[in-house]
């Protein structure tokens, strides 16, 4: 069974999957300096998505609440595992419109999300929430947008 993933602006980052050097100067300065970081973090869960690997999906998110408002954290794991699994063949597409970082430390990143699977296709706009705990992102909150 074949998976496709593809990540239109992703696939353009050279350099470590996560900086190791710490980021300082304006929200700009510390939004550039960290830019890689939160791309190299979006591969990293859309290829865990695409590819059906439901411990590493969940892992990116966080455990402190539900990435939903509509769902308990246990209800929103359950009917992620129900739709990620290896035997769910899906391709992937994400094109990052914006990036930001909140004075919180929150960074908020926006972008066009292209699903298929052989039952259902969508084009959404997404925006995610990425924090960090115990030193490494993880997501926040997940929302589509109009």
């Amino acid at each position: 069974m074949l998976r496709h993933f593809a990540l239109v602006v992703f696939l353009f980052i050279s350099g470590p999957l996560y900086a190791s050097e710490a980021c300082s100067g304006s929200t700009e300065e510390k939004l550039q300096c960290h830019s890689a970081e939160v791309k190299g973090f979006l591969r990293s869960w859309a290829k865990a998505w695409g590819e059906g690997d439901i411990d590493t999906y969940l892992s990116l998110y966080t455990t402190a609440r539900s990435p939903r408002n509509d769902l308990t954290r246990q209800e929103w794991v359950q009917h992620r595992r129900a739709r990620i699994g290896p035997s769910k063949e899906i391709e992937l597409n994400l094109k990052l419109e914006s990036m930001g970082l909140e004075d919180s430390g929150i960074f908020d990143v926006i972008f066009l999300q292209q699903y298929r699977s052989a039952s259902y296709q969508d084009e959404v706009r997404k925006r995610l929430f990425l924090l960090r705990e115990d030193g490494e992102l993880r997501i926040w909150k997940e929302e589509v947008l109009p």
